[in-house]
């Protein structure tokens, strides 16, 4: 674990840095959310009933864009053959990779929160419990897939389009469980009601973690 931590510190110095990932995609996310939240009313009930649709998509969205942004810094140099030339084993490097990744991801989400409940006319405390272990369990499993993907396609020359076609048709169960989830807590819901959809969250987080564990070494096999 002592590799994964590591890796996942050199990514977030670099991104300390230049802060790139993080302005990128909060930038991206502005843009959407404010076109969005002008292509009906204020206060509409149209536009309330897909807030949390246009949330999560943007969510999507943003995060393949930081997943392509990630792995583009190895890809410059040889950087990410000098990695898997590391003393230790590629599973470690797919962990690290998962975990800095999930970190810019709720970055992101806790600087963008704020602004989709202002335009969007909904409190930001209100159901604050539910939509964040939403943003979590979705970001894990969004992270999970999208971390193996972006190894795959890190040496495919069009992979700006081959990742998102990859990525999206996956992650519809993180899309309808967050969607689910978001939307219930904005209406007053308890945890009772979400129950279900957290639990396929989780259990698509165990899935896709795993078989990511197990297919990164063979993916990143030369």
């Amino acid at each position: 674990m002592r590799a994964a931590l590591a890796i996942t510190r050199k990514d977030l110095l670099l991104e300390m840095r230049g802060r790139e990932v993080v302005v990128i995609l909060f930038v991206f996310a502005f843009l959407v959310l404010t076109l969005f939240s002008l292509s009906a009313s204020p206060g509409s009930e149209a536009l309330s009933e897909m807030a949390p649709g246009i949330l999560w998509i943007t969510f999507l969205f943003a995060g393949v864009l930081g997943l392509g942004r990630n792995f583009d810094r190895e890809r410059e140099n040889d950087c990410f053959q000098g990695l898997l030339l590391a003393p230790c084993d590629p599973t470690q490097i797919y962990w690290g990779k998962c975990l800095s990744t999930l970190i810019f991801m709720l970055v992101f989400q806790a600087l963008l929160w704020p602004l989709f409940s202002i335009l969007y006319g909904f409190s930001p405390l209100r159901g604050g419990h539910i939509v964040w272990t939403a943003f979590l369990l979705g970001d894990i499993g969004f992270v999970a897939l999208g971390v193996l993907l972006s190894a795959i396609a890190i040496h495919i020359r069009s992979r700006e389009i081959v990742l998102p076609l990859l990525l999206f048709p996956l992650c519809l169960p993180v899309l309808l469980g967050g969607v689910q989830c978001t939307a219930s807590a904005m209406a007053g819901g308890g945890f009772r009601e979400v129950a279900g959809w957290l639990g396929r969250l989780a259990a698509f987080d165990v899935i896709f973690i795993s078989l990511g564990s197990i297919l990164f070494p063979f993916v990143v096999e030369e």
